[in-house]
């Protein structure tokens, strides 16, 4: 299974496992944010009239006994005391719950409240359900998955992150090009405003549209050779053997009986074998094909699903380095896989035999 497809599979899976657990660690820590701002979640601190203290357990527990509300018999009903030196006052914590705050310059009684945040942070970290076992059997292993998921939603940002800034950067602007053109220099990435193809299967025209050229394959006009040759396909022109590098067209799906298709062909052979790209109206995805022995095998497929509307351009790109291929529509479908060998062979343009398609703006860069 290819990595992004797994990657995908563990996130969704893992929000479905963690939901409720994750939901209680959330809103618990929410509420925890607020107990110095939020009374109820645990009492404000009321300031002593030292920093000294003067008193000892003994007066701290008389203080205790004499407010009959906090119920305490002994050093066995005290959970904790924190002496808040900087401030004159020790916080009690009673086993009910409730918190008694004593000035440590007098032993006044300074306030009696219930203590929420303790029992929020048993809440959150899981012990309140079932002691240790929910702890570190439900609640740790939630934690861990909810890291898991940020790792694999910012993997899932940050692949088209990168293809749309490899794009940005490896396209050199227009006023690049006409540099590189009056110095006779070869241009790798700039748009062809003169697009040329060798049709080899099905009938392809080729317009011109506000100067710019646009090949066409019309399967109303193609009437011959059903049965051996269903896949209509033509390579560009001046492009021999393409290893590596970057392919980007704009399509247009103009028509089809059953299925609208385009695609972008690489490593094409004289035996007219090849791999391809492809976004289908009937699938909604974006997949690379193979055609060999005269027939053709999906490789691997996109998991996002998008009807792109007909009559409209759209951005296909292939980027192929070493024997791993990258392909996306519009930088929002993406696949990637690593191929058993290197890529060697023309380009072109695919297309079904029931389909009519638009292509222009063909671009080839390192």
């Amino acid at each position: 299974m290819h990595f992004n497809v797994r990657n995908r599979r563990i996130h969704y899976w893992g929000s479905f496992i963690v939901a409720i657990p994750v939901l209680i660690i959330i809103s618990s820590g929410i509420l925890l944010q607020m107990k110095k701002q939020w009374d109820w979640v645990q009492p404000r601190e009321i300031r002593g009239t030292g920093k000294v203290p003067v008193i000892g357990f003994d007066e701290i527990m008389a203080t205790l006994q004499a407010t009959p509300s906090l119920g305490v018999a002994g050093w066995d009903d005290v959970a904790r005391i924190d002496v808040r030196a900087d401030r004159g006052l020790a916080k009690v914590t009673i086993n009910s719950g409730w918190e008694a705050q004593i000035d440590l310059g007098t032993g006044r009684l300074l306030q009696t409240a219930y203590r929420r945040s303790d029992l929020i942070e048993t809440i959150h970290d899981g012990s309140f359900f079932a002691g240790d076992w929910t702890k570190f059997g439900l609640f740790l292993p939630a934690g861990v998955t909810l890291l898991a998921l940020w790792l694999t939603g910012m993997w899932m940002w940050w692949v088209p992150f990168r293809a749309k800034w490899r794009r940005k950067t490896a396209t050199p602007s227009n006023a690049a090009a006409a540099v590189l053109l009056a110095a006779g220099l070869p241009i790798l990435g700039h748009a062809q405003a003169t697009l040329a193809v060798d049709p080899l299967i099905g009938h392809w025209e080729t317009t011109v549209e506000a100067g710019e050229s646009v090949i066409l394959a019309d399967a109303r006009k193609w009437k011959t050779d059903e049965a051996t040759t269903p896949f209509p396909i033509a390579a560009v022109r001046g492009v021999d053997n393409f290893t590596e590098g970057v392919l980007s067209t704009k399509f247009k799906l103009v028509a089809g009986a059953s299925d609208q298709i385009a695609g972008l062909v690489f490593g094409l052979t004289p035996k007219n074998e090849y791999f391809y790209a492809r976004y289908n109206t009937k699938d909604g995805n974006i997949a690379l094909w193979q055609f060999v022995d005269g027939d053709r095998k999906r490789i691997v497929e996109g998991t996002e699903h998008i009807q792109l509307p007909l009559g409209t351009w759209h951005d296909l790109r292939v980027e192929v380095r070493g024997s791993t291929v990258r392909a996306s529509v519009n930088g929002k479908l993406h696949l990637e896989h690593k191929l058993t060998t290197p890529v060697s062979g023309r380009v072109g343009f695919y297309t079904k035999r029931d389909s009519v398609t638009a292509f222009k703006a063909f671009s080839l860069s390192k």
